[in-house]
């Protein structure tokens, strides 16, 4: 029968969730930086088109 150490499993479950922590932090953290960089891209273009138009 196999000895299982419930020390050893339990501080790779830690560190698991941890990663899926740490990765589920970045993912949103991208996404927040990919709104951002469209809600840029949406003023520049907005005020190119308003510069067109007075030129």
């Amino acid at each position: 029968m196999a000895h299982l150490d419930t020390h050893e499993s339990a501080d790779i479950l830690r560190a698991a969730r941890r990663r899926a922590r740490q990765s589920g932090y970045l993912q949103h953290v991208q996404l927040m930086l990919l709104a951002a960089g469209l809600a840029a891209f949406g003023i520049v273009a907005v005020a190119a088109a308003m510069m067109s138009t007075l030129l």
